[in-house]
């Protein structure tokens, strides 16, 4: 789980580039850290699971988008947008979910 208080740069670097944000400010970091901690705990909820989204794959593609979308106020348009993957990505965290609990 991400920390505001204790956010590793990695992650706000990754974020900045994503978002193609070239300044820094304590203002528009402080705004990230917020984002960057909502987005995790909406993306887990909609995906059932608690991820890393540090992590390569769909779910960093995802998670990074998730921002793009927050950044813009447009997440209204995001579960639309998206749909798709939020499937894709929950239907893997169940059946490795089932796999444990039936293994």
């Amino acid at each position: 789980m991400f920390n505001p208080d204790n956010m590793p740069d990695s992650v706000i670097q990754s974020v900045k580039r994503h978002l193609h944000i070239t300044w820094s400010d304590s203002d528009t970091d402080a705004k990230l850290l917020d984002m960057i901690c909502d987005a995790e705990a909406a993306l887990n909820h909609k995906l059932g699971a608690v991820i890393d989204y540090m992590q390569v794959g769909a779910e960093r593609r995802l998670f990074l988008n998730y921002l793009l979308y927050a950044w813009n106020d447009a997440l209204e348009q995001f579960d639309t947008a998206y749909r798709a993957e939020i499937i894709q990505i929950r239907h893997k965290y169940e059946i490795a979910r089932f796999a444990e609990e039936d293994g």
